[in-house]
C-alpha cells in the first residue's frame, strides 16, 4: 500500500493543476480523463464534489466553444472542405440530424468521436443556441455521473486486487482498454440503427 499511498500522496500535493488539467482536457476529449478523475476520487487524491463541478463547467465550455466555431466557421468559410466532411461524416451517422437535432445530443454525448463533430454541426446549421444550452446540460450532467462513477468503481476494482502501485496501474490500463472495446462495440450497434433514416425519424417520434 506504500506505494499507492506515495502517489496519492504526490497528486494530492497538486489537485489544483490537476483539476486544471481536468477542466481543459474535457474540452477536446472527455472519457479517458473522466474515469481518471474517478479512480483519483476514489482514491482520495482529488475530491469527488469538486470533480463533478469541475467536470460538468470543463463539458459545458467545451461544448459551447465547439458550437461557436461552427457557426463561425460556417459564417467565414462556407465552401471549405472541412464543412462539409463534418457534415458528411455527422450526417452518415444521423439522417434525421435536420429534423430534431437536440434529440440527438443525447445519443451523440455517448458516442466515442462523434460529440465535438455533431456539436459543430449544430452551429453550421445555427440552431437556437439557449435551447442548444438547456439541452447539453441536462445530456452533460447524465455523462459526468455515469463516467465519474465508472471512474470511481474502476479504481475500487482495481484496488480491492492489488495495493501495489504497478499492478494497480497495469489493471487499470486492462480494464480501460476492455471498456473502450466495449464502448466501441456499442457505437457500432447505436450508429448502425441511427444511420436508417426510416428508423431514426420513428425513434424521433417516440
Amino acid at each position: 500500500m506504500d506505494n499507492v499511498n506515495l502517489f496519492i500522496s504526490l497528486v494530492e500535493a497538486h489537485r489544483y493543476t490537476g483539476y486544471a488539467i481536468l477542466f481543459f482536457s474535457l474540452i477536446f476529449e472527455g472519457e479517458l480523463f473522466m474515469l481518471a478523475a474517478g479512480v483519483l476520487s476514489h482514491l482520495g487524491a482529488f475530491d469527488i464534489g469538486d470533480v463533478f463541478w469541475i467536470s460538468l463547467s470543463g463539458v459545458l465550455f467545451g461544448d459551447i466553444l465547439w458550437y461557436w466555431a461552427g457557426r463561425f466557421i460556417k459564417d467565414r468559410y462556407p465552401e471549405q472542405r472541412l464543412i462539409r466532411f463534418v457534415e458528411k461524416r455527422v450526417k452518415k451517422a444521423f439522417p434525421a440530424i435536420e429534423y430534431n437535432p437536440f434529440k440527438l445530443i443525447f445519443i451523440s454525448k455517448f458516442l466515442y468521436g462523434l460529440n465535438h463533430s455533431t456539436i459543430l454541426v449544430l452551429g453550421f446549421m445555427k440552431v437556437e443556441f439557449w435551447h442548444f444550452l438547456r439541452v447539453q446540460v441536462k445530456a452533460s450532467l447524465l455523462w459526468v455521473t455515469i463516467f465519474l462513477g465508472l471512474g470511481y468503481f474502476f479504481g475500487y476494482t482495481a484496488l480491492s486486487i492489488t495495493h501495489k502501485l504497478n499492478k494497480f496501474i497495469a489493471i487499470l490500463v486492462a480494464i480501460f482498454i476492455l471498456f473502450l472495446i466495449f464502448e466501441k462495440i456499442v457505437d457500432h450497434f447505436v450508429e448502425k440503427r441511427t444511420s436508417q433514416p426510416e428508423n431514426c425519424r420513428q425513434n424521433l417520434k417516440k
